[in-house]
């Protein structure tokens, strides 16, 4: 008798149970818990949407299905790049279901997105946000938020990183921090400045925090959450007369200030955590027309000919 292979049924498996499963594995994969909140906050749209067209089963989803999708996140005039954060986490729910053999093989490509303008803080805003309270007058919390504010243009740190920082985590001594929570998830030694130092050494001292403390703490002495600082960050903002309220600007002002005053990319990319050049040279590239601001005065051939004893000898 012939051996009966078996397949697996086209409907064998929900939208719901593949769902479970594709986070399963990516918590056995040791995603980090930023990873997992991703897929679980952007996929929900393309959740609702099969469920909304009356599609349970990961079989019945066709190319034709995803391109649909797209159309239905177009005519809610949402930003392009709001929509590729859709379709990334799209795109993985979908490709694992492929690898697990419930879904026929098809191409989910992006959609066309012109690059944001990473605005930096001004020159102007920088002052505003780094003037120093009284700190005899002023409460803890204003203490703290100048302080995290000068740490975030200091380092350029992610927030998740920031967050996750404890006292022992800094060596004041020899001006160095040991990052812990990276998006790749490797440790990673970054310098600071004797400024910063100063300022994180009487801010520890002010407040006698141990080693075991995280570095930016609430009122009760907890660790502050991402939801927190992100109400925070915009309120001691506006309350110094600055606009802006992002708190990735802090990473591209950094970035900014650290390849117009001369800096190294390959240096830029270690202090900002980047796995390739690829993100590190967007920087460069953004910030380009700002390195031709003054390059006149180190321009060998520019000082050279200007320079009146170099025009000696000159035929008229």
């Amino acid at each position: 008798m012939a051996k009966i292979r078996l397949q697996r049924g086209k409907y064998e498996k929900s939208v719901k149970e593949l769902y479970d499963d594709f986070q399963l594995e990516n918590k056995v994969k040791n995603l980090s818990e930023m990873t997992i909140r991703f897929y679980e906050q952007n996929l929900i749209h393309f959740l609702r949407y099969l469920e909304g067209i009356g599609i349970s089963n990961v079989g019945e989803i066709e190319k034709k299905i995803v391109d649909r999708f797209i159309l239905f996140l177009k005519k809610k005039e949402l930003k392009a790049t709001t929509i590729n954060t859709y379709m990334r986490a799209t795109r993985a729910f979908l490709y694992f279901a492929m690898r697990e053999d419930y879904l026929r093989q098809f191409e989910i490509s992006l959609i066309k997105a012109e690059k944001e303008q990473k605005e930096p803080y001004s020159d102007d805003d920088i002052k505003k946000l780094i003037q120093k309270p009284n700190i005899r007058e002023c409460g803890f919390v204003e203490h703290r938020n100048w302080v995290m504010v000068n740490y975030l243009l200091e380092t350029g740190n992610r927030l998740n990183t920031v967050l996750n920082v404890k006292v022992e985590d800094i060596d004041l001594e020899n001006g160095m921090v040991v990052l812990n929570t990276t998006k790749n998830r490797k440790a990673q030694y970054n310098p600071i400045s004797e400024y910063i130092v100063k300022v994180l050494t009487e801010y520890i001292r002010t407040y006698k925090f141990q080693k075991r403390d995280f570095l930016f703490i609430n009122e009760i002495g907890e660790q502050m959450t991402r939801n927190s600082m992100q109400h925070t960050i915009p309120r001691y903002n506006k309350r110094r007369g600055v606009e802006k309220t992002s708190i990735h600007a802090f990473r591209h002002t950094f970035a900014k200030h650290y390849i117009t005053s001369g800096g190294d990319a390959f240096k830029l990319q270690r202090l900002l955590g980047h796995a390739t050049l690829d993100v590190t040279f967007n920087y460069v590239n953004l910030y380009a027309k700002d390195l031709k601001e003054g390059f006149e005065q180190h321009s060998i051939l520019a000082n050279y000919s200007s320079n009146p004893r170099m025009n000696r000898g000159r035929r008229g």
